[in-house]
């Protein structure tokens, strides 16, 4: 795969007075230290490097959207190396390498390859190997110039260096340069009458400051690691040049000129040089290119996950866009999300995150069990080994929580709970929380609240007893959540559509999940969240991760089949204020105004989505900040991954049988569910 990377270098040409400043500037290496500098007998003009800095960051602020930054000089195992001349040294030779900082003349830490200039072939000669190449110019420009001009240049899957210089003219020389081309066609006889009228305002938008001219020019060096490869590459950059509508030449005469003037500021080794407008040069240079991602120095370091473009280029997925990590991943069923979704959880263990499951179908657990995670499927009926009193501490934070859970409890069958009965849950759970961990029960509490009153508190938390109907839900002879595995999981299917159980259910999943957040990295991942939004608990537990776990260095990952379940949300507004990154997997039925208005895609990204994008064509779209862009995931052939990543009832039912032969270390458990799996 390539990358399309840019620089842009800004040259300062002061007149040339007593010898060429800037070549004096070049030579000599800046030190800060003029008495040394005056015994070399080199001069240091400070105002043309302040000037030069100015300039800089003038550069830096309108590039911001770019998010540009300056070469520097950095260390790599004891030693300095320059950015500045490896960029130049890449030019040279196309391909990139560590230049080390020299005492001496720069050129003798560039040129360490021979470089031979045949009829129309460079051959760039290394120690171990050698390179070819070819240049080219351009013979003829465009009559017209668009910023996507050089796009097709974007897709090509081979190496090369695309160099472009404009030297600004001054307003007399660029007049003069309009009225000899005037002079040229009238003393020709041309009577190209749209072409007069376009030069005579071209010459008044140049006298209104609405362009500068300048001079121009451009190369186009492509580099192969043989002959025949440099043909087939050299014909695909032909054909990609001549969609811009300008005529390229194959350097030949020219050659050892062209290849020199790719170096900064050598503006007289130039072949082919030709006034055009900034305005031209602009459309020639608009930095377009397929996002990249970041490879490191990411809020949570490396790149999550390494993708592949339309273009073949690479993409470093990342969670973060900046310190703001949620994400949304949004695909229709069958589409291939939760293989998306948990791929990505499985890529973010290099981060050493803690990663939490709120999973729907079991989708997720034989992925967290074979990652020696912890799963927990909840089942109606079935005791969930859950025990708030036995788990929680006898602490302010825990205690009020257990009140607000409590009332939660009673609350169930739609009865108040007056002032006077919020005391006496409190003195309950205070007096409750004294006695030893394997005393406190909601049996206990009960005991506590009183017997007489029929209606009261006491006698509605009697069916969340051990006696009660739903005993198995919250009064369990010990609590069974732990939370101490790097991976764990719940499945939570059972009770998504149990309201009396779901809501107290999540209150104390999120109370827990809450009290791990301490600063260490966290994901907390919720497959099919749109059937967890109907719940009261959960989009509290929603709103507030949204807002405030990226303080506590914790993202939220939400995956649902259509935006419209999170557009129809209360917490809505969060969702689209807050999530950093969206993910939008092929959507045939997507619906406009569910993209486009609610989500804010382009059209062009709805288009994508709806119409261009196959679901069997493994790619998706990847929206974060400004930037948006379509990868491919395709693990077509990695059947083990796949039965691992995306769980389904029958595979479920496998690993289940599997691990209660011989435990649940994935080691000895995974070989053999692989072979079971597999038809005979």
């Amino acid at each position: 795969m390539f990358v399309n990377r840019f620089f842009a270098t800004l040259v300062i040409r002061p007149a040339a007075t007593g010898g060429d400043k800037l070549i004096q500037l070049l030579k000599r290496k800046v030190s800060g230290n003029a008495k040394r500098s005056a015994a070399l007998g080199l001069e240091i003009d400070e105002s043309l490097i302040e000037l030069l800095d100015d300039k800089a960051r003038d550069f830096e602020k309108l590039m911001v959207r770019c998010e540009p930054r300056r070469c520097a000089i950095y260390e790599h195992r004891g030693l300095m190396f320059s950015e500045t001349m490896e960029v130049a040294d890449m030019m040279m030779t196309g391909r990139p390498a560590r230049v080390p900082v020299v005492r001496g003349h720069l050129g003798g830490a560039l040129y360490r390859a021979r470089t031979i200039f045949g009829a129309e072939t460079i051959e760039i000669r290394g120690a171990d190997t050698s390179v070819f190449g070819g240049i080219f110019g351009i013979r003829e420009y465009p009559a017209q110039t668009t910023p996507r001009q050089l796009e097709a240049l974007l897709s090509v899957d081979f190496g090369f260096v695309l160099t472009q210089s404009f030297t600004f003219l001054g307003r007399a020389a660029a007049t003069e340069k309009f009225r000899l081309r005037m002079t040229q066609m009238e003393n020709a006889g041309d009577r190209a009458v749209s072409q007069a009228d376009a030069l005579i305002d071209a010459g008044d938008d140049l006298m209104s400051n609405r362009f500068v001219l300048g001079d121009h020019h451009f190369t186009l060096a492509v580099y192969a690691s043989s002959m025949k490869a440099l043909r087939d590459q050299m014909a695909i950059a032909r054909a990609a040049l001549a969609d811009t509508g300008m005529v390229a030449a194959r350097e030949g005469a020219a050659l050892e000129a062209a290849y020199w003037s790719q170096l900064v500021g050598n503006f007289a080794w130039r072949a082919r040089p030709a006034p055009i407008t900034s305005l031209n040069f602009a459309a020639f240079s608009p930095f377009h290119t397929f996002p990249a991602g970041l490879a490191s120095g990411n809020h949570w370091g490396d790149a999550v996950a390494l993708l592949k473009t339309n273009a073949r280029s690479p993409y470093f997925f990342n969670f973060h866009k900046g310190d703001l990590g949620h994400t949304l991943i949004i695909g229709p069923s069958g589409g291939g999300k939760t293989v998306l979704l948990n791929f990505l959880m499985a890529q973010a263990e290099k981060t050493g995150a803690r990663q939490i499951f709120i999973d729907k179908d079991r989708g997720a657990q034989i992925f967290v069990q074979a990652s020696g995670g912890t799963y927990l499927a909840l089942r109606n009926g079935v005791a969930t080994g859950f025990s708030p009193l036995k788990a929680l501490c006898d602490t302010p934070g825990d205690k009020s929580f257990l009140s607000i859970f409590i009332r939660q409890l009673v609350r169930a069958d739609g009865l108040p709970v007056s002032v006077q009965e919020e005391r006496r849950i409190e003195d309950g759970i205070n007096a409750v929380m004294k006695l030893p961990s394997a005393d406190r029960s909601l049996s206990a509490l009960r005991s506590m609240l009183g017997m007489k009153d029929i209606s009261g508190v006491g006698a509605r938390l009697e069916k969340w007893t051990s006696e009660g109907s739903l005993g198995w839900v919250f009064d369990n002879p010990a609590d069974r959540m732990t939370l101490g595995a790097r991976f764990i999981g719940f499945d939570m299917t059972d009770f998504l559509d149990n309201a009396d159980i779901r809501t107290p259910v999540m209150l104390y999943l999120f109370h827990r999940i809450d009290q791990l957040l301490s600063g260490e990295r966290m994901i907390i991942c919720i497959d099919e969240f749109w059937k967890a939004l109907g719940d009261e608990a959960f989009r509290r537990f929603a709103q507030d991760g949204l807002k405030t776990y990226r303080k506590r260095n914790a993202l939220l990952v939400f995956a649902t089949q259509s935006p419209a379940d999170a557009l129809k949300s209360d917490i809505s507004h969060s969702i689209l204020e807050q999530v950093a990154t969206k993910i939008m997997l092929p959507n045939p039925f997507g619906a406009r105004r569910d993209y486009v208005e609610g989500f804010a895609l382009s059209e062009a990204e709805f288009k994508l989505v709806r119409d261009d994008l196959a679901p069997e064509s493994h790619k998706f779209l990847v929206k974060q900040g400004h930037d948006s862009v379509v990868v491919e995931l395709d693990l077509s052939g990695l059947d083990d991954a796949l039965a691992v990543l995306s769980g389904r009832a029958e595979t479920n039912a496998v690993a289940d049988e599997i691990i209660a032969e011989v435990g649940n270390d994935p080691v000895l458990w995974l070989p053999l569910f692989h072979q079971r799996r597999r038809p005979s």
